[in-house]
């Protein structure tokens, strides 16, 4: 689903007006940050009363694209609010060329001018005068990774971050190319259509604003081009840097696509990193669903008076991993809070050990290694719509979806089987043609047929040698392939069952593959799956759980509502097509001006033709102004044939009604192993 689409929803819902219990008063102030090329960035500072009397505090800085004086106003006040009413100045920057931010929109997300700007609004927070010189970075998602960015480039004022939602894999763990498969994200057309939107508070239709923004070629483009891992995507991802050295407070969620980081940087030489591994989605802790909740702010706050403030808070003397332990629970999509058991302690685990099952001769999964048996699995391109559009979100049953997958299962459980962390697969495989996509998923299967997901991964056999060095399958020989399950927490129950399920197909999260045909599995001693099992609990320290806060609302925000398309898939049995659908529609109105966003989403795949697969997204974003009406049409479309995608933008800008401008783009972009 789109990233901040989710915790946008959750604001809106626990949002209310009450008695403030907030600990000081603060301001709103709007002001221009120069850059060493001259131009000026926006910034919003959520100040503190006090700083008019000279005193002088820790500056927190949170910089993306994603306008903070439109719609994200209504996300960044609860938490920006917060932070200056407990001593901190609060920095919200757009990027440059997004937003009110001058410049040219950059060439894609974490260009060099983005992260460079970043040094320099750091250099100048800590000059001012309401700074105490000490800069903390926080964030979500986009701001978290070019927090996590801009920390390794060690800006001298820089001395803590706080980040949330966070891949330092930008091939394999972002939302372009999930596990190396290639992805069509709801999120790349939003932010897209974001991008092409005239600066607030204005909303002036110059010629500046469609040479910097409107006639800038879509990132989709850029991004689809690079279909293989290297030194565009390496660039950045701190997975293959030097760690970072700044203190690192990191929170997860459990069904969040970019949960794996968070052990990898508890891994890292870093001593001074925290980390909190949650129930949620792509949220807050404090607002995140499922539950259950802490308030992470007051953690926070914490966090960075230690380190931005040389305070005694306590933080560092608490245990330093926090996880959610899920009891096993069934698939549904109306659970507000899940199952399960807080736990915290040290860093690495102990009391862990690895435990081996192979799928057997009879669809079984146990410890002793199985003599071989060839087990064919035909290609059906449109399943996996279950699981929706990532390693992500509450799932459906996966009774569906494994009817058109191998399933191996243990015996019913005689005693509950606890994993933490990756658990790691190994699959022999033989194809006939020389791509074929291959999906794991590690299920629970309850007494009642029912399955519930725990975790899965994508295999793109191509990168089965080397990431930097991708290679067609050979068709008739055999190969292995590894892949790494996505961390996570689950708790087996006496009586049901563990089920390691292959397919081919994971749609619409990975683009179906071109070629009809079959694979087979290969059991015997290449074919396994090893999980993560708790032998003794090691994490039995007492959890700091705050209870959550009410949310405080920005009183020029009003009008405020969020619907969600709820994602689904279809098949036609007749047509032998298979549909996903997905979309939302939010309005606000902030300070006079009435905004909203349409958008819907549609990908399509037919059995028998998986190469002419297709996308389309449709969006229009309006602008209500007291004396006009700005709207921006924008439309995507993605479709693939047996060598290429044919990838098409197109934008639709009208004042009042009257078209002022559209703008076309059409790119041929030639399979790459995808």
């Amino acid at each position: 689903m789109v990233r901040i689409r989710a915790l946008f929803l959750t604001l809106v819902l626990s949002a209310a007006f009450c008695a403030p219990t907030w600990a000081g008063s603060f301001s709103l102030v709007k002001d221009r940050l120069k850059m060493p090329d001259g131009v000026e960035l926006a910034v919003t500072y959520f100040m503190p009363s006090s700083a008019s009397s000279g005193s002088r505090f820790p500056v927190l800085l949170e910089m993306n694209p994603y306008r903070k004086d439109d719609m994200m106003f209504v996300w960044d006040y609860p938490i920006g609010s917060y932070f200056a009413r407990h001593g901190f100045v609060v920095a919200r920057v757009d990027v440059r060329g997004t937003g009110a931010s001058g410049g040219v929109l950059p060439p894609a997300e974490y260009s060099e001018a983005e992260l460079s700007d970043g040094m320099a609004v750091i250099a100048q927070l800590a000059q001012k005068p309401f700074s105490n010189g000490n800069v903390g970075m926080y964030g979500l998602s986009w701001s978290a990774f070019n927090a996590l960015m801009i920390a390794a480039r060690k800006p001298p004022a820089l001395k803590a971050i706080l980040v949330a939602h966070v891949s330092d894999d930008l091939f394999y763990q972002d939302v372009h190319f999930i596990d190396g498969a290639f992805h069509m994200d709801v999120w790349e057309h939003m932010i897209d259509t974001f991008n092409s939107l005239p600066a607030p508070e204005a909303y002036a239709l110059t010629p500046e604003f469609f040479a910097n923004r409107f006639d800038r070629e879509p990132w989709h483009f850029l991004w689809k081009e690079k279909q293989a891992d290297g030194p565009y995507w390496r660039k950045e991802s701190l997975r293959f840097r030097p760690s970072v050295d700044l203190p690192v407070y990191v929170i997860g969620g459990l069904l969040d696509g970019y949960r794996d980081t968070v052990l990898r940087l508890l891994d890292s030489p870093n001593p001074n990193v925290k980390a909190d591994l949650g129930p949620w989605t792509h949220d807050w802790p404090n607002t995140g669903t499922p539950g259950p909740n802490y308030e992470w702010r007051q953690k926070a706050v914490r966090w960075f008076g230690h380190w931005l403030n040389g305070e005694d808070t306590g933080i560092m003397k608490e245990p330093r991993f926090m996880a959610f332990m899920r009891d096993g629970y069934p698939a549904s999509h109306a659970k507000s809070a899940l199952p399960g058991q807080w736990r915290c302690g040290p860093w690495p685990l102990t009391g862990m050990e690895t435990r081996r099952l192979h799928p057997g001769q009879e669809h079984d999964l146990s410890a002793p290694v199985p003599p071989p048996r060839d087990y064919p699995l035909a290609y059906w391109p449109g399943v996996g719509t279950g699981i929706h559009t990532w390693w992500g979100e509450l799932s459906d049953n996966m009774v569906d979806d494994d009817a058109s997958s191998l399933v191996f299962d243990t015996a019913p459980l005689t005693k509950p089987v606890e994993i933490m962390g990756f658990a790691k697969v190994r699959l022999r495989v033989v194809a006939d043609a020389p791509l074929f996509h291959f999906t794991v998923r590690l299920e629970d299967v309850f007494p009642d047929g029912s399955v519930s997901l725990v975790s899965g991964a994508l295999i793109n056999p191509a990168d089965r040698i080397s990431r930097l060095d991708r290679k067609p399958l050979t068709p008739g020989e055999p190969v292995t392939l590894s892949a790494e399950i996505h961390a996570t927490t689950w708790r087996f129950q006496p009586g049901h069952k563990i089920r390691l399920a292959v397919g081919n197909a994971q749609f619409p999260m990975a683009w179906p593959t071109p070629h009809a045909g079959t694979t087979t599995l290969v059991t015997g001693p290449d074919t396994w799956l090893d999980l993560p099992v708790v032998a003794k609990n090691s994490l039995t320290a007492r959890c700091d759980l705050p209870t959550p806060e009410t949310e405080e609302e920005g009183g020029a925000v009003r009008d405020r509502e969020f619907k969600e398309v709820r994602s689904s898939g279809e098949y036609d049995q007749n047509a032998g097509v298979s549909t996903y659908h997905t979309g939302d529609d939010e309005t606000a109105t902030i300070g006079g001006v009435s905004l909203r966003r349409h958008e819907s989403n549609v990908f399509r795949v037919s059995d028998n033709d998986p190469a002419h697969a297709s996308y389309s997204a449709a969006s229009d974003y309006s602008i209500s102004l007291p004396d006009r009406e700005i709207r921006l049409d924008a439309t995507c479309d993605l479709k693939s044939d047996e060598e290429n995608f044919n990838l098409t933008v197109t934008r639709r800008l009208l004042e009042n009604g009257k078209l002022v401008r559209e703008k076309r783009w059409d790119k041929k972009i030639p399979r790459n192993l995808q």
